[in-house]
């Protein structure tokens, strides 16, 4: 059935470029922040999605998530537990991820926000201000180095064309409340764009309560008619994000929305602040441009896990950055050529401490080390572009240096240090077959070390580094169709990626709620991605979005059982979208989607698998003046026929607590002013 399915979308796209390929529009290269250049990106030899998000966006706002199931490749999980933070997946990098995100690179304003040991976190990220979203499917070292099996890079509201104020007002089910404030100043060389958020909830499930408050500034100035510099800076508090933690089977199917009675014992949940200050340079003139950033952030953090001895967690972390980009562009008769050699330093120091968690209350001390992670990249990234042909390739050597001070020293110093250096090549060849219809493929490395808090994870409950875990490594082959046309466009991409000593997810029978980590064997990692908008009418446009995936252990022993030929967990074998957006006469919208998400298995032995569902979403948004103001008023449902399933999937779960049930169905309004 599903090679049918994927036969008819392929018919279907070429039948579509046929039609459409006597009137194919004319492409302009745009600035792609995930490739850190200009380029055009059907030409560019390798998967990469870009979606736009209005203004006046009648999402719900209340998780990345909504923003990212409609991109092949890109599965997430985990959006109502904002303790444990949305987990995220491209083609299998970062499944493994217990909480926040990890193997995969987040980039916004063209800042990393991924720290160099490869954590990442988005409870600071603004999204009434997200403006577009890029993703760079596949490993992606070369331009990005540790722990980038994929790229995901967001702009914010950058361009101020006249002064204006937006206040936005949500509320939908289960307490969800939000208020937000944007405005933006502008004058000759100026502009200024300010941004405050607050939202709060009570969760679907007991104990899942959270208050998250952002402010965002960003100030652009342009130094001549060749350069510009832009600050920004963000500070996020959050007091409380409560964790109801993983369900058995029988209570995700009966008592859904009760929270395991360890994390209300224990009072499972984090508290954080968050600054960051940045700033970046760009520089174009004729052929030579150059691109330059700089960043400091602090983060705070104070978890409460459900357990005792360790329970109390807190964390005070320290990162900054720098890098720069130059890129020099030359041609010569049908010859277009562009060179860039970049270079990127940072520096994470994590100042960690672990407590008794004493039925929630704050114990005796029990660990009390300093992780340090030190990473410098430096990479030559060549393009050539020949009449039909493309060529993009480069390489890049990162050298990264790990250490960790124990402070804890009663049970024996267990200070350590770790050096890793690594070499990523990569190259991709793209052909023009006719006018807006290209073929391409590319090979690449990439690396992933485990994160500094997963080094600390020892399931010997020692300070230092857990030396029983080491790097990850892969080889990607992609190949690929892609066309464009004026009211049709689609991509068709086949991966297949090996991966040795991949870092799996598991827990244990002493600590029940605390996620270790081990290394599989091999692994290998086959799928075909497939996306397709058509635009009908100038009023009703459908997209579709279809991933198959065939990941499996090649090398694998656990606990003397050997696992080859198992499943990945985590992963669904099929995952999709479909949408449709019309615009009515007097301006309204209407979008519904239908998301879909296969069959996956929990565990690492494939003895629990947990049944696909379809889950629907519909939002309807109304505009309207109001003296002076151009406002909206928007209306919208989520999981619109109430399905059951699991938000989340916590992997090799002790004592079968994979499930963490998702809310059932949920109604919201929003009220958008802008003067």
């Amino acid at each position: 059935m599903k090679k049918k399915i994927l036969l008819f979308l392929l018919v279907s796209g070429y039948c579509h470029a046929q039609i459409d390929s006597l009137s194919t529009i004319k492409l302009e290269e745009i600035e792609l922040t995930s490739l850190k250049a200009k380029a055009n990106l059907l030409y560019f030899p390798g998967a990469v999605s870009r979606k736009e998000i209005p203004a006046e966006d009648q999402k719900l706002q209340l998780s990345l998530q909504e923003y990212l199931t409609s991109i092949p490749g890109v599965i997430s999980f985990n959006s109502s537990n904002f303790a444990q933070d949305l987990r995220l997946s491209i083609r299998g990098f970062g499944a493994r991820s217990a909480f926040g995100i990890r193997g995969i690179k987040l980039v916004v304003d063209g800042i990393p926000e991924t720290t160099p040991d490869g954590q990442g976190q988005l409870d600071n990220l603004p999204l009434g201000l997200l403006e577009t979203i890029e993703v760079l499917r596949g490993p992606s070292a070369l331009r990005y180095g540790n722990a980038s099996g994929g790229v995901v890079s967001i702009q914010t509201l950058s361009n101020v064309d006249e002064n204006f104020h937006r206040i936005g007002l949500r509320a939908g089910s289960f307490g969800f409340t939000q208020l937000n404030y944007t405005g933006g100043i502008t004058d000759e060389k100026n502009q200024l764009i300010l941004h405050l958020n607050h939202v709060k909830g009570n969760g679907y499930r007991n104990q899942s309560q959270f208050e998250n408050n952002q402010f965002n500034a960003k100030l652009k100035h342009q130094l001549n008619p060749s350069s510009k510099i832009i600050f920004q800076f963000n500070a996020t508090n959050s007091p409380f994000a409560a964790d109801a933690g993983g369900q058995t089977l029988e209570d995700f199917s009966t008592n859904r929305r009760e929270a395991r009675d360890r994390n209300i014992t224990f009072n499972a949940g984090e508290k954080i602040t968050h600054l960051k200050a940045g700033t970046s340079f760009s520089y174009e003139k004729n052929a030579l441009s150059i691109q330059a950033y700089g960043f400091v952030s602090n983060r705070k953090f104070q978890g409460q896990l459900p357990f005792s001895n360790g329970g109390w967690v807190e964390l005070n972390r320290n990162y900054t950055g720098q890098g720069s980009l130059l890129t020099y562009a030359w041609a010569i008769e049908n010859i277009q050529s562009k060179t860039q050699l970049g270079y990127s330093l940072s520096f994470q120091d994590d100042r960690r401490e672990r407590f008794v968690n004493s039925n929630g209350q704050k114990g005796d001390l029990s660990l009390s080390q300093i992780e340090r992670f030190t990473a410098f990249g430096a990479y030559l990234i060549e393009q050539l572009t020949y009449k039909k042909w493309t060529l993009n390739g480069g390489i890049r050597w990162d050298d990264n240096r790990l250490r960790v001070v124990d402070r804890f020293l009663f049970d024996g110093n267990a200070s350590d240090q770790r050096n890793l250096t690594a070499w990523s090549p990569q190259v991709g060849l793209s052909f023009q077959l006719k006018p807006g219809l290209i073929i391409y493929g590319n090979y690449s490395q990439s690396y992933e070390t485990p994160t500094l808090s997963e080094l600390s994870a020892d399931p010997n409950n020692r300070g230092g580094f857990n030396d029983l875990i080491n790097i990850q490594a892969a080889q990607n082959n992609e190949m690929g169709l892609k066309y464009k046309g004026i009211k049709t466009q689609w991509n068709v991409a086949y991966f297949s990626i090996n991966t040795k000593n991949d870092l799996v997810p598991y827990e244990l029978v002493a600590a029940p709620g605390r996620t270790f980590f081990r290394n599989a064997g091999a692994t290998l990692r086959n799928g075909i991605e497939v996306d397709l908008s058509h635009q009908f009418s100038k009023k009703l446009t459908f997209s579709l979005s279809y991933s198959h995936t065939d990941f499996t252990y090649e090398e694998y022993e656990s606990n003397g059982r050997r696992l080859d030929g198992n499943k990945l967990p985590g992963i669904p074998n099929s995952f999709g979208n479909v949408s449709i957006d019309y615009i009515f006469k007097n301006k309204a919208q209407l979008n519904y989607e239908r998301i879909y998400r296969g069959e996956l298995f929990t565990n690492d032995s494939n003895a629990t698998s947990v049944a696909g569902f379809w889950r629907d979403d519909i939002s309807y948004k109304v505009p309207f003046k109001l003296a002076t103001t151009k406002s909206h008023i928007i209306l919208g449902s989520t999981n619109l026929f109430n399905v059951k399933y699991s938000d989340n999937i916590r992997i090799n779960a002790f004592g079968g607590r994979f499930y963490e049930a998702a809310p059932e169905r949920s109604v919201y309004t929003a009220l958008l002013l802008k003067f």
